[in-house]
Formats: structure tokens, sequence, C-alpha cells
């Protein structure tokens, strides 16, 4: 099974995917593995991409079975699963500001989040997706919860709603 793990930069994708190959899972980190086949280009520290050249690139791998794929890109990527990780913008907005991004960076992000711009992509390109709220969950909570969605297999997505902060 290919499972892509995707979400708004701070949503909590690298620890999740950290704690999956804790528990058996081959992960691939997007954003090492543009970097290792040369996919993109490095403009001012930052990593463009072209979204048709990564798959292609991902198109010609063999994974191994329960292979996790994590990324913000992560969801162009077809997938027998699509996990979207989702957190609360004004609490997204505080683990953002702990990186070293621009006030800019950080508002986009926060926008982005707030209009569901990588689930509804998400949707648009993928069988089976599955949203979690990381909000107030540890990692833990939310590989248990994210490992639970996988095994039924069911899609689950359009609980979290941030009209709130619009």
């Amino acid at each position: 099974m290919i499972i892509t793990l995707t979400g708004t930069p701070g949503t909590g994708k690298t620890s999740v995917s950290e704690k999956l190959a804790e528990k058996g899972f081959e992960v691939i980190h997007l954003t090492e593995y543009l970097e290792e086949n040369d996919i993109g280009e490095d403009i001012k520290g930052e990593r463009e991409v072209r979204v048709n050249q990564m798959v292609e690139e991902l198109e010609t791998e063999e994974f191994k079975e329960d292979t996790v794929i994590e990324g913000h890109l992560a969801h162009h990527f077809s997938a027998d699963i699509c996990v979207v990780l989702r957190c609360q913008p004004d609490k997204l907005e505080k683990r953002l500001s702990k990186r070293n991004y621009t006030d800019r960076k950080v508002e986009e992000n926060i926008e982005s989040e707030k209009i569901d711009i990588v689930l509804s992509e998400a949707v648009q390109k993928q069988e089976t997706v599955i949203e979690i709220d990381t909000t107030d969950k540890t990692v833990g909570e939310t590989v248990e919860e994210l490992i639970e969605k996988v095994e039924k297999g069911e899609e689950d997505y359009g609980n979290v709603d941030w009209t709130e902060f619009l």
C-alpha cells in the first residue's frame, strides 16, 4: 500500500512520518527525494518544483509494501490512500513562527490552511482521502488515528472547518 502524507507546512507531516518509520513503514521524504534526484531548481534556498516532473519521476520508482511518501506536494502523486494533516490556523501560525520563515511565507501558509488548499487538491486527485486534525493531538495520537483510518480504508474528510478564521 502506498500512502501519501501531505498537508500545509507545520501540520506534523515529518514528525508523523518518523513515527510511522519506527512502526515499520518505508518513508520517502519528498524534500530529500527531490534534492537527491535533482528535481526542480534551488532558488534562494527554496526548491521550486514542477509538479508534473516530480510525479513522472515518482512513477518510475518501485516502492516497497507499506510506503509513505511525505511532503506538502505528496498529494499530487496517485496513491492507495492520501492522508491530509490539518492544524488550526492560530496554532499553525505559532508552529511556523518558530521556523526560519519570512512573515510572508508564514502568512501564505496560514491562508492556505484556512481555505483548505491541500485538502481540495487532494480530493480532486486521489481516490481515497483521509483528513486528520493534528491541532491538539500528540504525534503518537495522530499516528494511531492515521493507522486506524488507513486500516479501515474509508474516506474521511470534510470535518475540519476553519471558516471562523477567515
